[in-house]
């Protein structure tokens, strides 16, 4: 499996570049294609991926929150590489997590090639393992983030059901708008909503 390639960029057209490595040129998709310069020299972390109708194909990312984050879009349903990758040039990482975390598939359902059904099989799938990726990357849990997170990582070890941690969530994010609000004052919203279930 290959999981890195260094080299000389010696083409960039539309998403894809082609990256010279000792005489073999390598072409693949890269979400930040556009970012990057002809003759640059690039070190990009690699996904091979194998369609019976194409064959291999190659995508390359300029670190690996981005490969991790299109493995874990690629892995819902309706989601092919070629929209991961489009999902990843409209949108920061970080971003993308932000509303996948905070269950916003309406903000989600914005991305061209999405629509609103996919957007909301891309937050269930994702609701979980968004907290688990953020372990590996603690940079990037913001402040905005983390108090969501928390609050679904309580909500769940409390024995309420993801359908209520759902409800219960959408609820409170209706309240509090976009303000930024600690994660103690959520949980307590939460648990009052919860109550007059």
């Amino acid at each position: 499996m290959i999981s890195s390639i260094s080299g000389v960029v010696t083409r960039i057209f539309e998403s894809r570049i082609v990256v010279v490595q000792a005489g073999i040129g390598f072409e693949m998709l890269c979400p930040t294609a556009e970012q990057i310069k002809l003759h640059d020299q690039v070190t990009l972390h690699v996904y091979l991926h194998w369609s019976q109708e194409h064959g291999p194909s190659l995508y390359g990312f300029e670190n690996n929150l981005q490969k991790d984050l299109f493995l874990l879009l690629i892995d819902c349903q309706g989601i092919g590489p070629k929209l991961a990758i489009s999902m990843l040039q409209q949108s920061q990482p970080k971003h993308l997590l932000e509303m996948i975390a905070q269950d916003n598939a309406s903000g989600l359902s914005q991305m061209k090639g999405l629509g609103a059904k996919k957007a909301e099989i891309v937050c269930l799938h994702l609701k979980n393992k968004v907290p688990k990726l953020l372990l590996e990357y603690p940079d990037l849990e913001s402040t905005k983030l983390k108090p969501w997170n928390d609050l679904h990582e309580t909500l769940v070890s409390l024995n309420y059901s993801m359908s209520e941690v759902k409800q219960a969530t959408a609820m409170v994010k209706e309240m509090v708008k976009n303000e930024q609000v600690p994660f103690e004052l959520l949980l307590r919203k939460a648990l009052v909503v919860l109550s007059k279930k």
